[in-house]
């Protein structure tokens, strides 16, 4: 099932204890798993990019520019690469759950583009919508024509394949209570029946299309609100991206409500430090939220995206730590050149190699 994911609200609830995660995977703590560019089970390894203090990308930099810690400790890289041309496998989540004709044509005028810019023939990509049930707009294919001819069905109400119609079963519904709140940023009131399936959209996406997969994998969120109604929950759908090494970028839509009276709203939550949630959850996974200020806005941000995503770098390491006790270890990047910074996910769990290799890595 192709997913494309919108996300605009976390619930302050699940923001860590509730996620079933260590408060390292938030924040500056942030975990991820192993990565697959190499053979070797107990070779760690991380997709990553940089940016200057201009935040400029920054896609020259040699190997001994670069340094990596594990739990505080140096590690010594053992590879390194630019990975502008290594496989790519991207998914667009859009959220459809609009009757604004406007604002779905804006969301498949990006995903056009997007996928027009971002994937090439070794390359794969998906689409996906979601609202009351997520359905797959194109599976993946490297066939860049199929992928913007299908992308602009969704601007024109075109039909997709739904869960049944490729076979999938949902999982029984799971409740999550709290996924709302009472008033947008805007001060209008939330349609409380307004459904949204984002956690189910990530989840499915990430286990049916990218967990098997090779090389570098992305998911691209569009949100127009928060989950609602979803079967699967907030801690399915985040544990999905950290164990398949997926990289989410978050694009939150925000005063859509001030044109034609738009009845979309939008809910931005925060931790207890003030701090957005969608925004920690994306940097875990070595990722970015980008607030784009009108559906207007959504093509340069997506196009940000597809920069980023052709100007990453790798790097290995053979961790000195070889007790695979299962439990979270912190991984920092960091840059020689002062005023650089590193995104790259947070960390990974020390699962023993047996493990990993049962698992595909």
């Amino acid at each position: 099932m192709h997913i494309r994911v919108s996300l605009s609200v976390v619930v302050l609830a699940f923001a860590l204890h509730g996620l079933g995660l260590p408060q390292s995977a938030f924040g500056q703590d942030k975990g991820s798993q192993q990565g697959s560019f190499h053979s070797q089970v107990d070779l760690v390894s991380v997709y990553f990019t940089v940016r200057d203090d201009k935040k400029r990308l920054v896609s020259d930099l040699a190997q001994d520019k670069f340094s990596v810690s594990e739990d505080g400790r140096p590690q010594v890289i053992k590879l390194f690469a630019h990975h502008s041309d290594v496989v790519l496998n991207v998914g667009v989540l859009l959220d459809t759950g609009t009757n604004m004709s406007w604002i779905l044509g804006e969301e498949a005028q990006g995903a056009r583009l997007f996928m027009k810019h971002v994937v090439r023939p070794t390359d794969l990509g998906f689409i996906l919508s979601y609202a009351s049930r997520v359905e797959t707009v194109q599976l993946p294919t490297s066939d860049v024509a199929l992928l913007e001819e299908r992308a602009d069905t969704i601007g024109s109400g075109g039909a997709a394949i739904g869960l049944q119609d490729q076979g999938l079963s949902p999982e029984p519904r799971i409740g999550m209570p709290g996924s709302g709140g009472t008033v947008g940023i805007n001060g209008r009131p939330i349609n409380e029946n307004r459904e949204a399936h984002l956690y189910d959209a990530i989840r499915l996406s990430t286990q049916n299309y990218l967990a098997s997969e090779m090389g570098r994998k992305a998911v691209v969120i569009v949100a127009l609100s928060g989950d609602s109604r979803s079967e699967s929950s907030m801690e399915e759908a985040v544990g999905a991206l950290l164990e398949n090494d997926v990289i989410a970028y978050v694009l939150q839509i925000y005063d859509a409500s001030k044109r034609d009276n738009c009845d979309v709203l939008h809910i931005y939550q925060e931790d207890g430090h003030g701090e957005s949630l969608l925004k920690k959850l994306a940097e875990s996974t070595g990722g970015r939220m980008l607030e784009v200020r009108g559906v207007d806005k959504l093509e340069a941000a997506l196009d940000e995206i597809s920069d980023e995503l052709h100007h990453q770098y790798s790097l290995g390491y053979y961790p000195e730590n070889k007790n695979w006790d299962g439990k979270f270890r912190k991984i920092q990047i960091s840059a020689g050149e002062k005023g650089y910074k590193v995104y790259a996910r947070k960390g990974y769990y020390a699962n023993r190699p047996a493990e990993n290799v049962a698992a595909g890595h």
